[in-house]
């Protein structure tokens, strides 16, 4: 007959042994804990009782390679664990979402962001628009394009500063808009 109470090390021996006395005593002294405890974070009482039973399934497949010094701190850590899996696959699905009613005006607020993009470049001095591109649109490090304009990497990296700041002037409208519509998604 097993004891009331095993502590971790005999835990571990019992699962890795695939003793199933030891298993379900584990269930029984947990599973109303770790369920109450999931049910807190999700408010869901169909969510909680997957989360604890999938945890369940995991530690008795994979009883043989277990090394889990602490088995309490174990369990209400992976039901934790498992809690952000759940909200962050709703985020997700939430996007796709969104994604999918708002696809139709994508390309067509594509197309306004470029044109708004390309009309403030061509508002830059003409040596800041050159730089600005090369780094941006090409790629080009500022050790490249100082090597190629023949200008210290410090004005390089003065002209993509104070590029970066006139466009985010010329283009606040669009930020408004990107910051307005990934606010609504988020929320």
């Amino acid at each position: 007959m097993k004891p009331i109470f095993l502590n971790d090390t005999e835990i571990l021996r019992g699962l890795n042994n695939h003793d199933q006395e030891v298993f379900e005593w584990l269930y029984r002294m947990y599973w109303q804990r770790l369920f109450d405890f999931a049910y807190v974070k999700t408010h869901d009482s169909n969510v909680s009782e997957e989360i604890v039973q999938e945890l369940f399934v995991t530690l008795w497949e994979k009883r043989e390679t277990l090394q889990i010094s602490n088995f309490q701190s174990y369990l209400f850590a992976s039901v934790r664990n498992r809690v952000i899996d759940f909200y962050r696959q709703k985020v997700f699905d939430g996007l796709e979402s969104i994604e999918n009613t708002v696809a139709s005006d994508y390309p067509l607020f594509l197309e306004e962001l470029e044109k708004a993009l390309s009309d403030a470049v061509s508002q830059l001095p003409t040596k800041t628009q050159e730089i600005f591109r090369l780094n941006r649109f090409e790629g080009q490090t500022t050790r490249q394009i100082s090597e190629k304009l023949q200008l210290s990497e410090r004005t390089i990296e003065y002209h993509i500063t104070k590029a970066l700041r006139t466009l985010k002037t010329l283009l606040k409208d669009f930020f408004s808009v990107i910051l307005l519509l990934n606010g609504d998604s988020i929320f």
